[in-house]
Protein backbone atom coordinates (compact mmCIF):
# COMPACT_ATOMS: atom_id res chain seq x y z
CA UNK A 1 0.00 0.00 0.00
CA UNK A 2 2.79 2.33 1.20
CA UNK A 3 4.77 1.66 -2.25
CA UNK A 4 1.89 2.42 -4.41
CA UNK A 5 1.99 6.31 -4.42
CA UNK A 6 5.51 6.26 -4.95
CA UNK A 7 4.95 4.13 -8.27
CA UNK A 8 2.62 6.62 -9.68
CA UNK A 9 5.33 9.36 -8.80
CA UNK A 10 7.93 8.06 -10.27
CA UNK A 11 5.13 7.07 -13.71
CA UNK A 12 3.69 10.90 -13.30
CA UNK A 13 7.61 12.29 -13.41
CA UNK A 14 8.09 9.34 -16.80
CA UNK A 15 5.29 10.89 -18.52
CA UNK A 16 7.65 13.39 -20.65
CA UNK A 17 9.17 10.48 -21.96
CA UNK A 18 5.87 8.79 -22.60
CA UNK A 19 4.12 11.19 -24.49
CA UNK A 20 6.87 11.86 -27.29
CA UNK A 21 7.53 15.18 -25.21
CA UNK A 22 6.48 17.62 -28.24
CA UNK A 23 2.72 18.19 -27.19
CA UNK A 24 3.32 17.54 -22.91
CA UNK A 25 3.25 20.76 -21.77
CA UNK A 26 -0.06 21.49 -23.15
CA UNK A 27 -1.54 18.06 -21.62
CA UNK A 28 -0.38 19.26 -17.99
CA UNK A 29 -2.71 21.22 -16.48
CA UNK A 30 -2.61 23.06 -12.86
CA UNK A 31 -5.30 23.20 -10.50
CA UNK A 32 -7.23 24.18 -7.23
CA UNK A 33 -9.46 22.14 -5.15
CA UNK A 34 -10.90 23.47 -2.15
CA UNK A 35 -14.51 21.88 0.16
CA UNK A 36 -15.76 20.07 2.91
CA UNK A 37 -15.66 17.20 4.50
CA UNK A 38 -17.75 15.04 7.31
CA UNK A 39 -16.14 12.55 9.35
CA UNK A 40 -19.44 10.47 10.67
CA UNK A 41 -17.46 8.01 12.08
CA UNK A 42 -13.94 6.18 12.79
CA UNK A 43 -12.83 2.80 14.36
CA UNK A 44 -10.17 2.52 16.32
CA UNK A 45 -8.14 -0.19 18.19
CA UNK A 46 -5.60 0.47 21.43
CA UNK A 47 -3.68 -1.68 23.30
CA UNK A 48 -1.51 -0.16 25.91
CA UNK A 49 0.21 -0.76 29.43
CA UNK A 50 -1.76 2.11 31.73
CA UNK A 51 1.25 2.44 34.72
CA UNK A 52 -0.85 4.03 36.55
CA UNK A 53 -3.26 1.39 37.25
CA UNK A 54 -0.76 -1.60 36.16
CA UNK A 55 -2.89 -3.62 33.62
CA UNK A 56 -2.90 -3.26 30.09
CA UNK A 57 -5.56 -1.55 28.55
CA UNK A 58 -7.42 -2.65 24.94
CA UNK A 59 -9.67 -0.55 23.91
CA UNK A 60 -11.57 -0.82 20.43
CA UNK A 61 -14.64 0.49 18.89
CA UNK A 62 -16.80 2.83 17.00
CA UNK A 63 -16.53 6.46 17.14
CA UNK A 64 -19.28 8.90 15.44
CA UNK A 65 -18.79 12.27 14.45
CA UNK A 66 -20.56 15.23 13.43
CA UNK A 67 -17.90 17.61 12.95
CA UNK A 68 -17.18 19.23 9.83
CA UNK A 69 -13.63 19.61 8.06
CA UNK A 70 -12.17 22.01 5.36
CA UNK A 71 -9.64 21.11 2.94
CA UNK A 72 -7.53 23.00 0.17
CA UNK A 73 -5.51 21.08 -2.59
CA UNK A 74 -3.27 22.42 -5.14
CA UNK A 75 -2.94 19.90 -8.29
CA UNK A 76 -1.28 18.86 -11.52
CA UNK A 77 -2.27 16.42 -13.61
CA UNK A 78 -1.30 15.14 -17.28
CA UNK A 79 -3.65 14.06 -20.20
CA UNK A 80 -3.24 10.58 -20.58
CA UNK A 81 -5.76 10.11 -23.43
CA UNK A 82 -8.55 12.58 -23.78
CA UNK A 83 -10.80 10.16 -20.97
CA UNK A 84 -7.83 9.31 -19.17
CA UNK A 85 -5.79 11.41 -17.00
CA UNK A 86 -3.23 10.87 -13.89
CA UNK A 87 -2.53 13.93 -11.27
CA UNK A 88 -0.40 14.45 -8.08
CA UNK A 89 -1.82 16.82 -5.27
CA UNK A 90 -1.22 18.46 -2.01
CA UNK A 91 -2.53 20.97 0.70
CA UNK A 92 -3.99 21.04 3.86
CA UNK A 93 -6.73 18.64 4.90
CA UNK A 94 -8.68 18.29 7.89
CA UNK A 95 -9.63 14.67 8.88
CA UNK A 96 -11.54 14.91 12.33
CA UNK A 97 -11.11 17.17 15.63
CA UNK A 98 -7.81 16.70 16.71
CA UNK A 99 -6.11 14.92 13.15
CA UNK A 100 -4.64 17.48 10.06
CA UNK A 101 -2.71 16.01 7.93
CA UNK A 102 -0.49 16.96 4.82
CA UNK A 103 -1.50 15.06 2.12
CA UNK A 104 0.94 13.95 -0.87
CA UNK A 105 -1.75 12.66 -3.36
CA UNK A 106 -1.71 10.34 -6.75
CA UNK A 107 -5.02 10.39 -8.75
CA UNK A 108 -6.62 8.68 -11.36
CA UNK A 109 -9.01 10.14 -13.53
CA UNK A 110 -11.94 8.80 -16.17
CA UNK A 111 -14.03 11.20 -17.83
CA UNK A 112 -16.64 9.88 -19.39
CA UNK A 113 -17.26 12.93 -22.42
CA UNK A 114 -13.31 13.82 -22.32
CA UNK A 115 -11.71 15.65 -20.58
CA UNK A 116 -12.08 18.62 -23.10
CA UNK A 117 -16.08 18.43 -23.15
CA UNK A 118 -19.04 18.88 -20.07
CA UNK A 119 -19.56 15.54 -18.46
CA UNK A 120 -19.51 13.01 -15.77
CA UNK A 121 -16.26 11.98 -14.14
CA UNK A 122 -15.00 9.13 -11.67
CA UNK A 123 -11.39 9.12 -10.00
CA UNK A 124 -9.67 7.38 -7.35
CA UNK A 125 -6.76 8.34 -4.45
CA UNK A 126 -3.87 7.07 -3.22
CA UNK A 127 -1.40 8.82 -1.20
CA UNK A 128 0.35 9.14 2.31
CA UNK A 129 0.34 12.18 4.54
CA UNK A 130 2.39 13.49 7.46
CA UNK A 131 -0.83 14.75 10.47
CA UNK A 132 0.06 17.22 12.91
CA UNK A 133 2.09 15.35 15.09
CA UNK A 134 4.43 14.65 12.00
CA UNK A 135 3.35 10.63 11.83
CA UNK A 136 2.78 9.10 8.49
CA UNK A 137 -0.64 8.34 7.44
CA UNK A 138 -2.39 6.20 4.54
CA UNK A 139 -4.79 7.47 2.35
CA UNK A 140 -7.86 6.25 -0.05
CA UNK A 141 -10.45 7.90 -1.84
CA UNK A 142 -13.05 7.15 -4.86
CA UNK A 143 -15.69 9.73 -6.16
CA UNK A 144 -16.85 11.26 -9.21
CA UNK A 145 -18.25 14.27 -10.16
CA UNK A 146 -19.31 16.16 -13.40
CA UNK A 147 -17.25 18.90 -15.35
CA UNK A 148 -18.35 22.07 -16.59
CA UNK A 149 -16.35 23.43 -19.40
CA UNK A 150 -16.19 27.42 -18.79
CA UNK A 151 -13.45 28.43 -21.50
CA UNK A 152 -11.75 26.07 -23.71
CA UNK A 153 -9.04 25.30 -21.19
CA UNK A 154 -10.32 26.28 -17.88
CA UNK A 155 -13.21 23.85 -16.37
CA UNK A 156 -15.06 23.45 -13.36
CA UNK A 157 -15.59 20.84 -11.66
CA UNK A 158 -18.30 19.53 -8.91
CA UNK A 159 -16.78 16.61 -6.91
CA UNK A 160 -18.40 13.83 -4.34
CA UNK A 161 -16.51 11.49 -3.08
CA UNK A 162 -15.95 8.76 -0.10
CA UNK A 163 -12.55 8.95 1.75
CA UNK A 164 -10.49 6.53 4.75
CA UNK A 165 -7.64 8.00 5.95
CA UNK A 166 -5.29 5.18 8.21
CA UNK A 167 -3.33 6.61 11.47
CA UNK A 168 -1.67 6.02 14.04
CA UNK A 169 -2.54 8.60 16.81
CA UNK A 170 -0.95 9.25 20.09
CA UNK A 171 -3.07 7.29 23.10
CA UNK A 172 -5.09 9.43 25.83
CA UNK A 173 -5.20 7.98 29.36
CA UNK A 174 -8.74 9.43 31.07
CA UNK A 175 -7.16 8.42 33.83
CA UNK A 176 -3.73 10.34 34.13
CA UNK A 177 -5.43 12.53 32.18
CA UNK A 178 -2.11 12.79 29.71
CA UNK A 179 -0.95 10.72 26.58
CA UNK A 180 0.15 7.24 27.54
CA UNK A 181 4.37 6.70 26.63
CA UNK A 182 5.04 5.40 23.34
CA UNK A 183 7.10 2.71 25.03
CA UNK A 184 3.96 1.19 26.71
CA UNK A 185 2.14 1.56 23.10
CA UNK A 186 1.82 -2.11 21.46
CA UNK A 187 -0.97 -1.17 18.89
CA UNK A 188 -2.47 2.06 18.13
CA UNK A 189 -4.82 2.12 15.15
CA UNK A 190 -7.37 4.21 13.47
CA UNK A 191 -9.52 4.63 10.78
CA UNK A 192 -11.78 7.58 9.77
CA UNK A 193 -14.10 7.40 6.88
CA UNK A 194 -15.68 10.40 5.65
CA UNK A 195 -17.45 11.98 2.93
CA UNK A 196 -16.36 14.61 0.64
CA UNK A 197 -17.96 17.53 -1.59
CA UNK A 198 -15.65 20.21 -3.41
CA UNK A 199 -14.78 22.21 -6.13
CA UNK A 200 -12.09 22.14 -8.43
CA UNK A 201 -10.71 24.73 -10.70
CA UNK A 202 -8.60 23.12 -13.84
CA UNK A 203 -6.45 25.60 -16.41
Amino acid sequence: MKRLPVIFLVLFFSLPALSGGGDFLSRLHPGLEWGMSLTPTSFHHYNYLDESIGFRINDEGWDYHTKLNAFVLGSLSFGVTRTFSVGILSGWQGVERSVRIIPLITRLSFFTSGSDDDGIFVYTDLGIALNHFAKKTNFSQIGGGYRLMLTPGYSLNIRISSRIVYDRPDVWDPIEEDYISERNIKRNDAWYCALNIGLSLEF
